[in-house]
This record gives C-alpha cells, structure tokens and sequence, in this order.
C-alpha cells in the first residue's frame, strides 16, 4: 500500500517527514488534518499530535525523527541516517541543534500579535477550512500563540526572537565549514530536519533571516534541488 502521511502543512515536524520523503522520492498520500477537530486521526487513541506516517505494511509511526529514521530503512536507497561512529556522533549535534531551533523559531514568528495574525493567514491557506473555520482558526490561533511565544521566550531565554534566528544561521553556516551539506557531499538527516524546519516558515518574515545569510541560502538552494521542493508550503 503506499504510505500515509497525516500533518498540518505548516507544521516543523511535518515538514521534516515531507522533506525526506520527497529527497527518496516516496510516492505518499497526504492528510491535512484539521487542527481544531482533528477527526481524520480519530484513529489514533493513544497519539493524538502530527505528524503520523502510516507505512507501506500499515504500520503506524508516531513524532518526526522516529519517523525519519522508520523511512530510511523502509526505503534503504539514498540512506540518510549516518553509520559510521564519528559521522553519527556529528549527526546527532545537529539533530539536537535542529530541536533548539525549532523550538525558538514561535518567538520570530508569533513575536506580536500582527505577526501572528499573518501567520495564520498563511497556515490557513493550506488546509482545506470553510470561510468561518479560516476565520476562527486564524483570529484565535493567533492570539493564543502570541502568548504561547510570549512563554517559549521566558523558558528558552530569548530576549530578541530575530537576533535568535540570525545566531541559529549562523551557527548553522559555520558547521558546514564549505561543504555542500553538513553530512558531506549528499543530505543527511540533519540536514533534510533542518531544511523542513524551515520549509515551514518559507514564506513568512522569518525566512528573510535565511536570505541575509549567503551560506546559509546556499545550502538552501542545494536542499530545494536534492529534494525538488520549495519553500513555500501553499
């Protein structure tokens, strides 16, 4: 059977799954599911967040790195997830580097309230909503995750979410150290997590943080040619 994958299309993690996916190119169905009901995974008693992969056997997959990590061995062509000591010791860094990142990432997205309002614009033209859901996920969510961001500040110690961001390029161009993916010469699965993270901001005022980073919009541009995707989610 071909796999399922249900998501929110604008969701990190989500977006980590799709990116490898695409990078192996999987033929898989996608669910959108509805982020106030979330009916289409009623299915699923105990694990009631996205993303969920559904394999080729039927087999259900919770949270994104398990995932990731089920999908490489699934499809073992083009293997991203690194073997050898030394390599799998770097690999490992940057997943948990790519964790940090994500969850700062709310405070530059949902920094104010108008922020956040046009955040959900954009979230919202990815789901399939009738003109009232649009309307009351998009005034809602973006109030309650104004506060959310609020939150992760105070808990993460983030004093200004942008200097954030352009720390976490940096650092990220850094590791690459001149070569065309941090795994080497192919994507890894840092590299294809971390190009999902940002897939899920590619149109929003976050990703113009990417841009003012040459080597990190390199390695950008590279991502988007190994996986065929894009920034943009909608």
């Amino acid at each position: 059977m071909k796999p399922k994958l249900y998501q929110y299309a604008a969701c990190p993690f989500c977006n980590k799954v799709t990116s490898i996916l695409a990078y192996k190119k999987v033929d898989f169905d996608v669910v959108e599911v509805h982020p106030l009901n979330k009916k289409e995974i009623a299915f699923s008693t105990d694990y009631r967040a996205v993303p969920i992969y559904i394999d080729s056997k039927g087999q259900q997959v919770n949270d994104s790195t398990a995932i990731m990590k089920h999908i490489d061995e699934e499809f073992p062509s083009s293997a991203v997830f690194a073997t050898e000591a030394e390599k799998k010791e770097q690999e490992e860094k940057w997943l948990a580097w790519s964790e940090k990142l994500v969850r700062g990432l709310p405070t530059v997205v949902y920094d104010n309230l108008l922020d956040s309002i046009k955040a959900f614009d954009y979230i919202t033209k990815t789901g399939k909503f009738s003109w009232v859901q649009s309307r009351l996920i998009k005034y809602s969510g973006a109030f309650v995750m104004t506060l959310v961001a609020k939150k992760i500040r105070t808990r993460e110690a983030i004093e200004d979410p942008q200097a954030f961001l352009e720390k976490k390029t940096q650092e990220w161009a850094e590791g690459l150290k001149g070569k065309k993916f941090m795994a080497g010469e192919t994507p890894g699965a840092a590299d294809l997590a971390v190009f999902g993270i940002c897939r899920a901001v590619g149109e929003l005022k976050a990703a113009k943080t990417f841009e003012k980073n040459q080597d990190f919009w390199t390695w950008l541009e590279r991502m988007k040619g190994a996986t065929g995707l894009t920034l943009s989610i909608v």
